[in-house]
C-alpha cells in the first residue's frame, strides 16, 4: 500500500483564520468538520476501528472533538491523517490535546508524522510516532496537552543513506526527536500527519483536538445545524368578511362586513364586494 499516495490524493485546501503571528510562522486555526474535512482522510482505518466527530463541551476547541475506538480485536485500528508537502527542516511546531475515554492504563491517540526521508530517490518512507504514554502520564477522563516537538518518537521502518540511518522502533526504543532527525537527514520531506490508534491496541476509546502541525491548528467539530426558516401565519382579518357570494343571500350580508368593517346596506353590495375582492 502507497500510504504517501493515499494521503496526498486527499489533500485539499482550506480556509485559515489567523489570529496570531509568531516569527515567521502564522498561527492560525482550521476547522475539521465531517461535510469540510479540510484534506484529512480516514486513510489506513481498518476494520474494528471507527472515526467519528462528537460533541465534547469540555474540549479545549469547544464544542467538538474527534473519536477513535477499536473493538476487542488486535487488528483493528482507528487513523485521521492529512497529506502534507513540507520539507522536515522547516517544521518547528508539533502538538495536539488528547483525552483518555476508557481502555488500558496507556490508552490515547499517537501523532503520527509521515516523513520522506530522502525525497530525491526511491524508498525512505517511515512514519515517526509519538505516544502520549512514553512521553508523560496520562490521566483518563482529563484533556491533555503534549507537546511533539520536544518529545520523543519512534519510527515505523528502519531506513539508512549517508548520515540518515533510523531503525525501526516497533512501539518502542530507539527514539528520536524532531531536532535529531532534522540533523541526521537534512533531505527529509513531511507527506502527512495526523492522529492514530495503531493495530495490537484493542478496546479504545479516546478523542484528540487541536493537532497542531507547524503553527497551524486544526479544530475537530460537528457540522453546525441548519436553523429551520420559521413558517409565518397569514394575519387572519379581524372582521368577517363574505368568502363567496352565497355568503351574502338569505340576509346573510347582515352579519358581515368589508375588510374594514363597515357593514353591508344590502345583498348586492355584499355580492359586489366579493366579485371586487
Amino acid at each position: 500500500m502507497n500510504i504517501k499516495k493515499i494521503i496526498l490524493a486527499g489533500t485539499t485546501v482550506g480556509a485559515l483564520t489567523v489570529f496570531a503571528v509568531t516569527g515567521a510562522i502564522a498561527a492560525s486555526t482550521v476547522v475539521v468538520t465531517p461535510s469540510n474535512p479540510q484534506g484529512f482522510s480516514t486513510a489506513d482505518t481498518r476494520p474494528g476501528g471507527n472515526v467519528a466527530f462528537v460533541a465534547d463541551p469540555s474540549s479545549p476547541y469547544p464544542t467538538g472533538a474527534l473519536q477513535l475506538t477499536t473493538d476487542a480485536t488486535t487488528t483493528s485500528k482507528a487513523q485521521y491523517l492529512k497529506g502534507e508537502n513540507m520539507p522536515l527542516s522547516g517544521v518547528t511546531e508539533l502538538s495536539y490535546h488528547t483525552k483518555q475515554n476508557s481502555g488500558p492504563v496507556h490508552a490515547d491517540p499517537s501523532y503520527q508524522l509521515l516523513v520522506d526521508l530522502n525525497e530525491a530517490s526511491a524508498g525512505g518512507f517511515t512514519t515517526f510516532v509519538y505516544e502520549p504514554y512514553q512521553n508523560g502520564v496520562i490521566t483518563p477522563g482529563t484533556w491533555q496537552q503534549w507537546d511533539v516537538d520536544a518529545g520523543q518518537m519512534w519510527s515505523s521502518r528502519t531506513f539508512t543513506e549517508g548520515s540518515c540511518i533510523v531503525a525501526a522502533g516497533f512501539g518502542g526504543a530507539p527514539f528520536y526527536t524532531l531536532a535529531g532527525i532534522k540533523a541526521m537527514c537534512p533531505n527529509a520531506v513531511v507527506v502527512g500527519f495526523g492522529v492514530n490508534i495503531g493495530s495490537n491496541n484493542p478496546s479504545y476509546d479516546v478523542e484528540s483536538d487541536g493537532v497542531n502541525f507547524n503553527g497551524t491548528t486544526y479544530d475537530f467539530e460537528l457540522d453546525p445545524v441548519a436553523t429551520p426558516t420559521p413558517t409565518i401565519a397569514p394575519t387572519p382579518t379581524p372582521f368577517p368578511v363574505p368568502t363567496s357570494k352565497d355568503a351574502c343571500k338569505k340576509n346573510g350580508y347582515k352579519n358581515l362586513t368589508d375588510a374594514n368593517g363597515n357593514p353591508f346596506k344590502n345583498q348586492g353590495q355584499c355580492v359586489s364586494y366579493f366579485n371586487h375582492q
